[in-house]
């Protein structure tokens, strides 16, 4: 796994099929680098977590309304780089936005109240 690019947990767990139980969870409003280094910082050290991405089109009617799965899910260290999966996440987005054929102006309410944002479910994986 490298610190300087993202790892799919297929890559690593080829033909499994992988459920989150339980998972811990986060939640990102502007994705940009400074909020996935806070988020990196409070992960154990030496612990590896897989990751998964959704994307919440509203946070008022989040718990209503569908939401997006931005990728398959990924591994991360406390040690990933937070540039590398805040340009990641911006480019699933971006991707969202387009193959969705969403308003552009939706990136732009990124960190409002009522905006859209990523959630995070996350939880400790033992691979070895």
């Amino acid at each position: 796994m490298s610190l300087n690019k993202i790892t799919y947990l297929d890559q690593i767990l080829e033909n499994k099929i992988f459920i989150i139980s339980d998972p811990y969870t986060d939640i990102l409003y502007f994705s940009d680098s400074l909020e996935i280094h806070q988020f990196l910082e409070r992960l154990e050290k030496d612990k590896v977590y897989v990751l998964s991405l959704e994307f919440i089109l509203s946070w008022l009617t989040y718990e209503d309304s569908p939401v997006i799965t931005l990728s398959k899910p990924i591994l991360i260290t406390r040690n990933s780089n937070a540039r590398t999966i805040s340009k990641f996440i911006n480019e699933r987005i971006n991707l969202t936005v387009d193959s969705y054929f969403l308003d552009d102006e939706i990136i732009q309410n990124l960190g409002s109240s009522d905006g859209p944002g990523v959630l995070l479910k996350y939880r400790e994986i033992n691979l070895f």
